[in-house]
């Protein structure tokens, strides 16, 4: 009886160890891969509360499926993992609205604009004010997706303007995206990686001013933001105008427009109802309409609309090459300043290298797009969630951009500008040395030599000898530099000479070619140069917006200077000043440019060489 007894308690306590070993350590390593998910994903603190009420609950609910067989208490096990680390990956951060204005956030007097009443708010030093999320347009939503711009609906009470709008739509963070800015340090993080809700209802704009320069009247820089006409917002931190309105000598304005294929959908049956026989570039005529807005608003912000110079970077660049090219914006724009992206290109079909399509290829990639959503006309394609279309428009291909489409521009930008039919205003146009640098940062396939050398002849035929000479492929080191200089002379460095060079030769404006070639000091961008995009931070006077490099005395003399050109450049149409480097026109130093650096001054053109062959050569170019 007692032997009896012993076995069956040795047997209990025996099926307590099994019973504690099936639960305790997977448990433990299931709150290890929790807490590790979390911490990557940024999970607030509800999502932890989420994830501490289905612990307990395992926790309770483990007496009655522990006792069961073994496959149960593995399926256990993985439901569970699968339910807890799921609710701490949805439960993430929802992307937050930027707030404009100081701790304080004290409100400014009232403006009337033409569309009613608005109030924004004063930085924390009280210098510049601040008007965030004014409308420009109502919102292209419903009927009006895929439509020009309408005027915003009049209002008799006061917009309060004290943060920015929505993004316009493209993609925002993941659990991937969230994961590497947790783990790795992602320079430019809030750049690269949208950190703001997203809306079809994005058509907004922001106003920096002097504090008290209502009375004032200064010129107006207008800046559009790049992304290659997939992202970007007038939110972002990098563009943010604080800095370069309180200098006094200028108002300045951000805004948005419509991206992708919300922004650049071409369709016969769109063409068919627009009342301008066209259709596409949705996303150019919202520029329009923001540049109209300034030009019946701005004034009564302290600034002249009879100085208002258009800026750009990148797909920003092209949009504002574009704005000089067509008619549309007669009266609206006085000068224009182009980084890094132009209007330079060849018109025939994205998909085939061209830098925008006919119209003819646009509306049949429209078309496309509609029988891969399975639909028949623009009102069901009206009809569909946003998510869907994105996603459709994905798989038809790059098509999505600005486009010949006989409205906005009756044939290609660089034919406009070569026959003297643009804006003839002063232009401010230049490249990075480094524009592609970023790029070797997500390496593709390595090509060999001979695959490289049966490419280029290919593409180059006659040609090829000439091409090696400039970009030798003896090496797979010697190709992956070459693969990454030929374009980056071909798309940036000879689109920007050739707009300064069209621009003398046709117009009576004068035209200025800079070249910026300074490494800015943060550790993870170092090995990139003076890659795409470095210098907007040194023109917006922006150090440090959007990093936490250590900027030395040469950064900040560069500040000055490259803020310097563009604030004079604003004021007169001249980026020369007091205090800067003499910077003559295109026409006066045609074999030259301005070297933004360390030091800043005039050097001969970079890359004569290669610009040259580029300006010649007859295929397509992005």
């Amino acid at each position: 009886m007692e032997i009896t007894e012993q076995a069956t308690s040795r047997r209990a306590r025996g099926a307590g160890s099994r019973r504690s070993a099936w639960f305790w350590v997977p448990l433990a390593l299931l709150v290890v891969l929790v807490a590790v998910l979390g911490w990557l994903n940024q999970t607030p603190w509800w999502g932890w509360g989420l994830v501490a009420l289905l612990l307990v609950g395992l926790v309770l609910s483990a007496r009655w499926w522990l006792r069961r067989g073994v496959l149960l208490r593995v399926g256990a096990w993985l439901v569970a993992t699968a339910v807890v680390a799921g609710t701490v990956v949805l439960a993430h951060p929802g992307p937050q609205y930027r707030v404009a204005g100081g701790a304080e956030r004290a409100a400014t007097e009232p403006v009337e604009t033409r569309e009613g009443p608005v109030t924004g708010v004063r930085n924390d030093s009280g210098t510049v004010e601040i008007f965030a999320g004014v409308p420009y347009a109502a919102p292209p939503v419903g009927e009006l997706r895929w439509q020009a711009p309408r005027p915003p609906e009049p209002r008799s009470e006061v917009l309060v303007a004290d943060r920015f709008s929505a993004a316009p739509v493209q993609g925002t963070t993941t659990f991937t995206t969230r994961a590497l800015a947790r783990s790795l340090e992602i320079p430019l993080e809030d750049t690269f990686l949208n950190p703001y809700p997203v809306s079809e209802d994005s058509l907004y704009l922001n106003i920096w001013r002097p504090t008290g320069a209502a009375s004032a009247d200064l010129p107006v820089i207008v800046y559009v933001p790049g992304g290659g006409f997939a992202t970007g917002s007038g939110a972002l931190p990098l563009y943010d105008g604080e800095a370069l309105a309180a200098t006094g000598e200028a108002v300045v304005v951000t805004i948005n427009y419509r991206l992708g294929v919300l922004g650049f959908l071409s369709h016969p049956e769109l063409a068919a109802e627009s009342g301008y026989d066209a259709s596409g570039n949705y996303g150019i005529l919202d520029q329009v309409a923001a540049l109209d807005w300034v030009r019946q608003n701005v004034a009564a912000f302290g600034g002249d609309p009879d100085r208002v110079t258009v800026a750009g970077e990148s797909a920003g660049g092209e949009s504002v090459c574009i704005l000089g090219a067509t008619p549309l914006t007669e009266g609206l724009v006085d000068g224009i300043i182009g980084s890094s992206g132009a209007c330079m290109g060849t018109e025939g079909d994205t998909e085939d290298g061209d830098q925008s399509d006919s119209r003819a290829v646009a509306e049949d990639a429209g078309e496309r797009l509609a029988q891969e959503l399975g639909v028949a006309t623009v009102a069901e394609l009206r009809d569909l969630p946003v998510d869907r279309i994105t996603e459709a428009a994905a798989a038809v291909g790059p098509h999505w951009r600005p486009s010949v489409d006989g409205h906005v521009l009756d044939r290609s930008p660089a034919e406009i500008y070569a026959a003297g039919d643009q804006l003839d205003v002063p232009t401010m146009v230049g490249s990075n040395a480094d524009e592609l640098s970023i790029a070797a940062a997500f390496p593709s396939e390595p090509m060999t030599p001979a695959e490289y050398r049966a490419t280029v002849q290919e593409a180059h035929g006659d040609d090829t000898a000439a091409f090696l000479d400039l970009y030798p492929g003896e090496t797979e080191e010697q190709v992956a530099d070459s693969m990454l200089a030929a374009p980056a002379d071909r798309v940036f460095t000879r689109a920007m000479y050739r707009w300064a060079h069209l621009q003398s030769r046709s117009g009576e404006a004068p035209a200025y070619l800079y070249f910026f070639t300074h490494t800015p000091p943060d550790e993870a961008l170092l090995e990139y140069g003076a890659y795409h995009g470095a210098e907007v931070m040194y023109a917006f006077r922006n150090l440090g917006a959007d990093d936490d490099a250590d900027y030395g005395e040469a950064d900040h003399l560069l500040r000055d200077q490259l803020s310097g050109y563009w604030l004079s450049f604003a004021a007169t149409g001249d980026p020369n000043g007091t205090g800067l480097p003499a910077w003559p026109t295109f026409a006066e130093a045609p074999e030259q440019v301005m070297e933004l650096g360390t030091p800043s001054g005039m050097t001969d053109r970079p890359r004569p060489e290669a610009v040259d062959f580029w300006m010649s050569y007859q295929g397509p170019v992005a």
